[in-house]
This record gives structure tokens, sequence and C-alpha cells, in this order.
């Protein structure tokens, strides 16, 4: 088995694919634009439907203190949010700018996913954060989730 069959690309094959990036982007940003708002977004189904916060319970409200440049708030809230934002941006642009350049940004990210694993390795990194907060404090996590 070869290194670039061990690393599957996840990023790109969104990319490549603009329905489904205009798609990520427009529930994104209603997401985001409701929260400033002040009205309630979508509630998470997982948390809902089991109790327990999902991996990416609280990055909305992360991403908002980002903006505000509050980092250590956002940070305690979810320390990934950082990675959700400029993973959107790449989303974004890629569903906005002509395809052309869209086929460059692509590349770039295949050739990235395949050779780094970044992709596989922040997904991993993110369900061992999930996991360590829910198995180390998990009534915290729920009280910071929820607010």
């Amino acid at each position: 088995m070869t290194r670039a069959t061990v690393f599957k690309p996840l990023l790109s094959t969104i990319l490549r694919d603009r329905k489904l990036s205009l798609a990520i982007l427009i529930v994104a940003s209603l997401q985001f634009v409701l929260g400033l708002a002040r009205f309630p977004g979508w509630p998470c189904p997982f948390f809902h439907a089991l109790g327990i916060p999902c991996p990416g319970c609280g990055s909305t409200r992360a991403t908002f203190f980002l903006f505000r440049g509050e980092w250590k708030r956002a940070m305690i809230l979810h320390a990934f949010a950082p990675v959700f934002v400029v993973a959107l941006i790449v989303i974004g642009v890629c569903t906005i700018v002509p395809r052309r350049h869209t086929q460059r940004i692509v590349a770039a990210t295949e050739i990235a996913e395949r050779y780094t694993g970044i992709t596989a390795i922040l997904l991993l990194g993110l369900i061992v954060y999930w996991l360590a907060r829910l198995l180390i404090m998990p009534a915290a996590f729920v009280r910071l989730i929820q607010g």
C-alpha cells in the first residue's frame, strides 16, 4: 500500500464539487449570520438526540470570538475553530472564483492531503480532542456548550 492510497483526499474532493461546496458555504454562512443577529442557529442534532456534544459543538460561538479578537475565549470553547474557519474560507474561495483558478487550488490541496495526510491528521485530532473533553470533564464540557 502506497502513501497516496493511505491518505485519501477529502477537502480537495469537496472543493472539486461546486454544488457541494456552495451548499456547505450557504449552511455555514447562514448559521454564522443567524448567530450574529442573535437568532438561534440550528441546534446540534447529535446533542439533542444523544445528550452529549458532537465533535463540532461550540465551534460557531468560538468563531464569533475569533472574529472579535478574543482568541483565548475561542480556544477555550473549541480549539479547532481556526481550522474550521480556514477550511470554510478555502471552500468559499473555490466556490466563488473562476474554475481555472479553482483547479490550481484543488490540485495543491490534493497534493498536500495525499502526501502529508493533513486532513486525516486534523480529523483524528478533532476526534481525540472531543473524546478527551468528554472523558476528562463531561459535565463542564456540556455546561460550556450550553452557554
